[in-house]
């Protein structure tokens, strides 16, 4: 891969689910583990197909840490029917879309207590607290790695959206799982995301930080590694991954956008700051409703600054996409659903895909 490739693609969800929470609301056996078609989708080779007819480059594969690891340092895929058969189902879906030369990001998303989103969490609690060890995320990237390693086409996202916790103990687990990945053999990119839920428009800002005093994920990416000594990486293959939303508060509960140029200016506060210390910037998540009437020239002129900005911006995946019947919702839904999943009946691209489909080319 040359360093001025940008990739565009889409998030696939529904594999992450909560910590035992079908959608139900009904609890799976953690004995035996989560059950197919009833805790998640299975996601078709024809749903994949879809993508790749789109031009589709990177697909961020979203799953669950409990549901591979079912015990902190335990093996991966966990013991029991229903784990073996949910990791048989993750790495189909990554073997078979990097088969059509689609690159998958494979991330963990948890969840907190009350269903949002946990970021660097196992079961609820934050790693690094009395129940989870600060090596358990990269004990599971050791073991995840393993599995990958040999796929090129396979790049990791340590965790979605880290926050309610200290910036510089997170960055301290990234550098733990960076090396975990790399010490196993993996070559090809991390994604690392921020404290604060990676928003683009906060990077170099400590609002944040539960820690005293506070600190920027500027700051932590360019110190992880004790001040003046930044995230390290032998291959150089580290990219920072931000996310952007674009109504008032940048959270993509509302239908809402700021201005035709919020989406640039948000993204632009991390792409100067890697350009200005020679790392790079991934989007992984960006999403609008295409009914809002500024949605069509935010959308052109994110996707025109991008293109600009491609020796400092790696690319960019639209939040959301799932299996018809599971993230259908093309509206925010009060948590950014945003959709792009084909439908089963009728027009099978949502008003969303026929915005952003010709931006993958």
């Amino acid at each position: 891969m040359v360093e001025q490739d940008v990739l565009r693609g889409v998030n696939l969800v529904g594999m992450e689910g909560g910590y035992g929470e079908d959608n139900a609301g009904t609890t799976w056996d953690r004995a035996v583990g989560p059950r197919a078609d009833k805790d998640y989708p299975v996601h078709s080779p024809e749903l994949i197909d879809y993508f790749q007819r789109k031009n589709v480059a990177v697909i961020r594969l979203l799953f669950s840490w409990e549901r591979v690891q079912s015990e902190l340092f335990g093996p991966v895929p966990a013991v029991g029917a229903g784990y073996a058969a949910y990791f048989e189902n993750l790495t189909q879906v990554v073997t078979y879309a990097t088969s059509l030369g689609i690159t998958v990001i494979v991330e963990p998303w948890q969840a907190d207590a009350e269903g949002g989103a946990g970021g660097a969490r196992w079961r609820g609690e934050l790693v690094g607290s009395a129940g989870v060890d600060l090596s358990a995320l990269a004990d599971l990237w050791t073991k995840l790695a393993t599995v990958f390693r040999d796929n090129g086409l396979v790049e990791y996202g340590l965790v979605n959206e880290p926050n309610g916790m200290s910036t510089m103990t997170w960055w301290t687990i990234a550098q733990g799982c960076v090396d975990s990945i790399r010490a196993a053999g993996a070559t090809t990119r991390i994604h690392v995301p921020g404290n604060g839920w990676s928003a683009a428009g906060s990077w170099t800002q400590d609002w944040y930080d539960t820690a005293v005093p506070r600190r920027s994920n500027a700051y932590g990416w360019l110190n992880a590694n004790g001040v003046g000594s930044p995230l390290s990486d032998p291959l150089g293959l580290c990219v920072a991954e931000v996310h952007v939303y674009l109504d008032d508060d940048a959270g993509g509960r509302t239908t809402g956008i700021v201005s035709p140029t919020i989406a640039r200016d948000r993204v632009a506060v991390t792409v100067a700051e890697a350009a200005a210390h020679g790392y790079r910037v991934f989007v992984a998540e960006i999403g609008c409703w295409a009914g809002n009437p500024l949605a069509a020239p935010a959308w052109a002129d994110f996707v025109a600054y991008v293109a600009e900005q491609a020796s400092a911006c790696a690319g960019y995946a639209w939040w959301a996409a799932g299996s018809p019947g599971w993230w259908d919702d093309v509206a925010a839904n009060d948590g950014g659903h945003f959709s792009v999943t084909p439908r089963s009946a009728g027009p099978m691209d949502t008003v969303n895909m026929l915005l952003i489909e010709n931006a993958f080319r």
